[in-house]
């Protein structure tokens, strides 16, 4: 409960701070989404809670991390282990794995997004050019 009263107000605060339309993610410029965006904001129907986010628990190079998807696999969303705080070192090792992975399996990123507020980075959203969800599966805990 304690949980869930923190994220509440970390949601209604951030909410009311402005977010940049894009940020400096891994040397390359993004664009954003609010930390209060929702899974329906995201395009994200399986394994998303509108209150935590990302639900599914992976484990890629030693990096774990939460996944959601949406529009049949072509979306991912990837957030720290905890859902009360960031981890951007793990983020970025995790979306650089997420990538390569995808990558070798001949799936292209069309669109890169972050999760962003109060100066860090929440999550990483992934739109695709083919179905990659499922690669993540074998990486679940």
């Amino acid at each position: 409960m304690k949980k869930a009263l923190s994220l509440a107000a970390l949601v209604l605060l951030t909410g009311c701070i402005s977010t940049p339309e894009s940020v400096n993610f891994e040397g390359e410029t993004v664009g954003t989404y609010s930390v209060a965006a929702s899974c329906k904001t995201m395009m994200l129907d399986t394994d998303c809670s509108e209150f935590s986010g990302a639900t599914k628990d992976i484990s890629i190079d030693n990096v774990v991390l939460r996944v959601a998807s949406g529009n049949n696999g072509q979306v991912i969303f990837i957030m720290p282990e905890s859902i009360l705080s960031t981890n951007e070192p793990a983020l970025k090792k995790g979306a650089g794995a997420i990538e390569q992975l995808l990558t070798s399996k001949g799936i292209s990123i069309v669109n890169k997004k972050v999760m962003f507020g109060a100066g860090e980075v929440y999550g990483v959203h992934f739109t695709l050019d083919g179905e990659g969800y499922s690669l993540l599966n074998s990486f679940s805990n």
